[in-house]
């Protein structure tokens, strides 16, 4: 089984669970604070802001308040929508997973929240181009998510067959040449500075889309 089915089959639902009593302790996410510490002085320019694996709408809702912007969010979990549906109201949010998002406008403002490592490899590039279309010429795009100096896959604990995948992420969009990496930040997956164990190892990317590409001179 691939990683899509099976959190279509009910391991989005399942992960939503898992994880959403330790998600509601955290009032206020590190690196989503710095992120939108980056993000401050283009404050006027980011009007809306979508989140691909908005999970529980928790750091959506937080961006959203900091950068004075309207948000909107996609997540593959049905319970993880209507908690967000209930809860922060003011959020447009949609099912769906990256590779096929249900929105059709350009936003100022993108975040691929944590679920890169998860999406299979015949599927990571249309996650990119996905993310790349729904960013505006002269927008933002973040990444938070697991980041190695060389790719590798795990074995993912809940389920046989199936397998996380870590990489350096920002450099699929760099390596086009209409992205520019504004900042990046390593730390670890259970404390905020980096962690010399390589499983542990995560990354927050900030990237500008340029208005025009410069030619070779």
């Amino acid at each position: 089984m691939n990683n899509k089915k099976f959190f279509e089959k009910g391991e989005a639902n399942d992960f939503f669970k898992r994880n959403q009593k330790k998600f509601d302790l955290k009032k206020l996410s590190k690196p989503i604070s710095l992120l939108c510490d980056w993000l401050h002085p283009f404050n006027d320019e980011i009007q809306d802001i979508l989140e691909i694996g908005c999970g529980n709408g928790h750091l959506l809702k937080q961006m959203t308040e900091s950068l004075n912007s309207k948000g909107f969010g996609v997540e593959p979990s049905t319970e993880a929508i209507n908690y967000i549906t209930d809860n922060f109201p003011s959020l447009e949010v949609k099912v769906g997973f990256g590779d096929k998002v249900p929105f059709d406008k350009k936003f100022d403002f993108v975040h691929l929240g944590f679920f890169l490592y998860l999406v299979d490899r015949e599927l990571f590039s249309s996650c990119i181009s996905e993310a790349d279309r729904l960013v505006k010429t002269g927008g933002f795009l973040s990444i938070i998510d697991f980041e190695t100096p060389y790719s590798y896959s795990n074995k993912y604990s809940h389920k046989k067959g199936v397998y996380s995948h870590k990489q350096n992420n920002s450099d699929a969009f760099v390596k086009t040449g209409l992205y520019s990496l504004v900042n990046k930040f390593h730390f670890s997956h259970e404390q905020f500075f980096f962690d010399k164990n390589i499983d542990e190892r995560v990354s927050l990317s900030l990237l500008y889309k340029e208005t025009k590409k410069l030619e070779n001179r």
